[in-house]
């Protein structure tokens, strides 16, 4: 990383995007090839003392703040039980010293020069041995409540398996490990408990994705879709 006192005024206008009054101030303190750590000096729009306050957060070097750099990929898939099911990714994630549960998910072309959705099922045929094809995509969408100065795309994927050459296999960079997991939906729940007794980490989306399934069927939300 590189120090504060060093950085080259170059990357000075990538803290400065936004016309928003409420932020006063963007600092940058270090960055990487890809990603950089600042802190940003705001006043809350709802408060009404005027309080600056200052927040580090992380932002990716050379991207629109504005447009999703990355698909995340929820997907249904039906196997050959004829049970409906979703595709998960288990990898290590140096940074939770674990392995983590996620959807298939990955970062769009920088260049441009793919959409969210060929995005979406590159990754999805990169990372599982399924292709697929979209269902409906989301409008850009948080990184979550870490403070990453990133959006992410939603696309969710109708799966199925590849045929030809390309059944069964995954396409992976090199030294890049992820192990498909196929869990039926009405299991999903319980799967996931039981890897967390693991040590294992569950993607917050993975297990909401879980949840909604739970209370859409205890609370008979189903019945009501149904009938529309």
């Amino acid at each position: 990383m590189t120090s504060a006192e060093s950085t080259p005024l170059a990357l000075l206008p990538e803290l400065c995007r936004g016309p928003s009054p409420y932020i006063l101030n963007r600092t940058l303190i270090s960055h990487g090839k890809y990603q950089g750590l600042g802190t940003i000096t705001y006043i809350d729009p709802r408060d009404q003392t005027k309080t600056q306050r200052e927040r580090d957060y992380i932002f990716l070097r050379h991207q629109n703040l504005h447009n999703p750099v990355g698909t995340l990929i929820p997907n249904i898939y039906k196997d050959n039980q004829d049970r409906w099911c979703t595709i998960l990714v288990r990898q290590f994630r140096p940074q939770y010293e674990s392995d983590t549960i996620e959807f298939p998910a990955g970062f769009i072309d920088r260049t441009g020069a793919e959409t969210a959705e060929q995005a979406a099922i590159r990754e999805l045929e990169e990372e599982t041995t399924k292709t697929g094809t979209v269902i409906n995509t989301s409008p850009p969408l948080t990184s979550g409540p870490v403070p990453i100065a990133a959006r992410l795309a939603a696309v969710f994927v109708h799966a199925r398996d590849k045929e030809g050459a390309e059944a069964g296999k995954q396409r992976l960079d090199k030294g890049e490990f992820a192990v498909e997991l196929q869990v039926p939906l009405l299991e999903l729940e319980s799967r996931l408990q039981e890897l967390q007794k693991q040590d294992v980490v569950i993607d917050p989306r993975v297990w909401m994705f879980a949840m909604g399934i739970r209370f859409t069927l205890e609370l008979g939300l189903e019945r009501g879709v149904s009938e529309l």
